[in-house]
């Protein structure tokens, strides 16, 4: 980005700075998100080379600070947020606890460096205030921050059938800041909705039951899926999240904190459910509203919240082969270690198969019980 190359454009490796590059050149790394994080990775190579250190780890961790320091904040908000509404200071530490601590989030965070973090910083800003239109900015800008965050603008904006300025707002904020830093860039538009679109019915492999078809394909028992069905498949997500979303405010409606972390939670695991590509950070947005959910209305829905945890860490083991592959940084040969484990591929993809399944089925099993539970502030 700072050397003027398009970042949703295919990207290959830089020299001195690229520690590994798993793409050919016809299927080059691509950003998809909104510009928001490229203008971050962008301001931190700046600082980066005004540092003046010529050494790749230096950037490496300049990367990972403002990631790291959202997981430390949204553990911050979560113990403010719940301490708050409770005399207790039980749920609140186990909340700040379970967040800052655990290994799902300290290895998605700290060494992968995904910042999804980040988005639900804002999104939890939004819950937190019950002024309006603070919370269609914090949703606007958890949603230009990482765009799954739009599941979330009609349960947060929404007060009645008839109140849109809400989200007009949260959805104008990130929209006009994406066509400002596009067109002030000079970044190609036609190649960032492309790029994005593609995301929208992605498919392949997956932490859910969707892998199926992925699987049984490297089986050999069934063909690939027509590009025409998989592409239908694929966006199936988005009628559902309309359609739930319309039943969450009938059931709970979004003007108190219950009916909309309730709604919310509704919108978040239906998004889980019917994508057709589910990856790890994804289950970042249901963690941090489980845990909302568990302190606060409904411990009895802690094991409900265990098992989805162990199960996206168990898989987020298994996909990255053991966590080999963060080793690239330090040793570049460790694609030899992939391959000496390719004897046991088949065993490896049975197991993404059975934890992206069972993934499914505790997703379906927490919807099920938010569906069955009243209006009030227990289940």
């Amino acid at each position: 980005m700072v050397h003027g190359v398009n970042p949703y454009a295919p990207l290959g490796p830089v020299a001195g700075l690229t520690f590994a590059n798993i793409y050919s050149p016809q299927d080059s790394a691509t950003v998809a998100y909104l510009p928001f994080w490229p203008l971050v990775t962008g301001l931190l190579y700046l600082v980066y080379m005004a540092v003046g250190f010529d050494n790749r780890f230096a950037y490496y961790f300049l990367l990972k600070q403002p990631i790291i320091a959202g997981d430390m904040f949204l553990a911050y908000l979560l113990y403010h947020y719940i301490s708050s509404r409770t005399s207790r200071q039980g749920p609140s530490l186990w909340a700040a606890r379970f967040w800052a601590l655990s290994p799902f989030t300290l290895i998605l965070s700290g060494i992968w460096g995904m910042f999804d973090s980040l988005s639900m910083c804002f999104i939890l800003a939004s819950i937190m205030t019950s002024n309006y239109m603070k919370r269609s900015l914090w949703t606007g800008i958890g949603i230009f921050t990482k765009s799954l965050a739009l599941i979330y603008a009609i349960p947060a904006t929404i007060r009645k059938t008839r109140t849109w300025w809400g989200l007009v707002v949260a959805v104008g904020l990130p929209a006009l800041a994406t066509i400002l830093t596009l067109v002030g860039m000079g970044w190609s538009i036609s190649t960032f909705t492309a790029t994005l679109a593609s995301t929208v019915v992605k498919g392949g492999g997956s932490m859910s039951a969707w892998d199926a078809f992925y699987y049984m394909n490297y089986l050999r028992i069934i063909p690939v899926l027509p590009t025409e069905l998989a592409d239908i498949l694929g966006f199936l997500w988005v009628p559902a999240i309309v359609v739930f979303t319309a039943l969450a405010f009938r059931k709970f409606g979004f003007e108190t904190e219950y009916g909309l972390v309730q709604s919310m939670l509704v919108v978040t695991l239906v998004f889980l459910i019917f994508k057709a590509r589910v990856t790890e950070q994804y289950a970042i947005y249901l963690l941090v509203l489980a845990v909302m959910d568990v302190a606060l209305w409904n411990p009895k829905r802690k094991p409900l919240l265990t098992a989805t945890t162990a199960t996206a860490l168990f898989f987020l083991i298994v996909n990255n082969y053991f966590l080999i592959r963060f080793l690239s940084p330090v040793y570049p040969d460790y694609t030899k270690i992939e391959f000496g484990l390719s004897q046991i591929e088949p065993v490896r993809l049975a197991l993404l198969f059975a934890s992206g399944t069972v993934f499914t089925c505790l997703n379906i099993s927490y919807l099920i019980s938010i569906i069955k539970s009243g209006r009030g502030h227990a289940d």
